[in-house]
């Protein structure tokens, strides 16, 4: 409502050659196009999430209102997406699943090397994985993939190193001053305790309803944190 992130519009393989091009421009194409450039209208943006190769279609996506989609590379060519949108829109992604998974730290800073320079170079990209970011991707190379990103994607290029030294004070913890820490444990969004207050007089056996509470208040973090890895 407030305007202030894209409409999530997953393309799940409406592409050639899942679907015949004349398909894809008669049909597909032709009633989306609209709905697109009214919710532009409306003033908000639309996240173009195109998983697998849309590289055919980026001709068409060239025709929608500049700055009315964010799109989101998965399998396509980052350098025909570079050489056909990235004038026009925001563009995201682009680092594969199967590097985060079974790649190296380094092999995964060297794909990002290669993504930032075809597509960041003068600003305009979101780093992010070619599709949510799975369960069996490595800790270490999602770390390598966000290190990377912040020491070597910060544009403008001539002002990275100033950024930079920004960022580490920010960073910076005051050892002589408080420390902050959260009550709440990892793994946690609302503890029992805190949600036991909200509760009226509990008749029956508590440790039954708090067992329920918890699991239940564990598919809420479990969603936060599998929105936030997502975008």
């Amino acid at each position: 409502p407030e305007r202030k992130v894209p409409i999530g519009f997953w393309m799940h393989r409406s592409y050639v050659p899942f679907i015949s091009m004349s398909h894809f421009k008669n049909i597909h194409w032709h009633t989306l196009k609209p709905i697109i450039e009214e919710i532009w209208r409306q003033g908000h943006q639309v996240l173009f999430y195109a998983e697998g190769d849309w590289t055919t279609h980026l001709d068409s996506f060239a025709e929608l209102p500049e700055g009315s989609i964010v799109f989101h590379v998965d399998r396509s060519d980052i350098y025909e997406v570079r050489k056909k949108l990235k004038d026009r829109f925001c563009v995201s992604g682009g680092i594969p699943n199967w590097l985060l998974s079974i790649g190296t730290p380094e092999e995964v800073q060297r794909y990002c090397k290669k993504v930032i320079d075809v597509l960041a170079s003068d600003g305009g990209y979101i780093m992010d994985a070619s599709a949510i970011i799975q369960n069996d991707a490595k800790v270490e190379n999602v770390k390598a993939m966000t290190e990377f990103t912040r020491s070597y994607g910060l544009y403008p290029l001539e002002q990275a190193q100033g950024l930079k030294q920004q960022l580490h004070s920010m960073e910076e913890v005051d050892e002589t001053g408080p420390t902050l820490r959260s009550k709440v444990k990892p793994g946690i969004c609302i503890p029992w305790e805190e949600k036991r207050k909200e509760l009226p007089r509990i008749l029956g056996g508590e440790n039954l309803l708090r067992r329920i509470w918890e699991e239940v208040e564990s598919f809420g973090y479990l969603f936060i944190w599998q929105i936030l890895l997502s975008f």
